[in-house]
């Protein structure tokens, strides 16, 4: 959304729906596929990671430092600013995110295979690519 807030902002576009399971605090007023009826939850998201075997000292002043970069002023401003609510999960609380989010991509892919696979015109492909964006169609 922060590519597009812009333009929604100005009227030139009009958004019809998010992915998020929630609805945006910058735009309340557009609900989410699920509410329109849509089984669809999608997340874009970031996460930072440390290898194996890193002390659990350094782990937790990690932890503790990105906890209150996160939270800070400028950072939930800027993310504002910019169309996005902070969603932020401290370590086992991301871990069961993200095991949630890859069932989630993970049945949205069966989904569209088996549209794939019972549609008459399998086996046409078309690609479309921009600079934001890359999309599939046809199948």
């Amino acid at each position: 959304m922060s590519a597009s807030l812009t333009h929604v902002k100005s009227g030139k576009l009009r958004p019809l729906a998010l992915f998020g399971g929630t609805r945006s605090k910058v735009l309340p007023d557009v609900p989410t596929l699920k509410e329109l009826g849509y089984d669809v939850e999608y997340y874009l998201w970031v996460g930072l990671f440390t290898p194996k075997g890193t002390p659990p000292q350094t782990v937790s002043t990690l932890r503790s430092s990105i906890n209150a970069a996160a939270h800070s002023d400028q950072f939930t401003t800027t993310l504002t600013s910019v169309g996005l609510d902070l969603a932020y999960l401290d370590g086992p609380d991301f871990g069961t995110f993200w095991d949630a989010d890859i069932k989630r991509i993970e049945a949205a892919v069966h989904a569209i295979a088996a549209c794939r696979d019972n549609s008459p015109r399998r086996g046409r492909r078309t690609a479309h690519t921009s600079p934001d964006h890359a999309l599939l169609a046809g199948a």
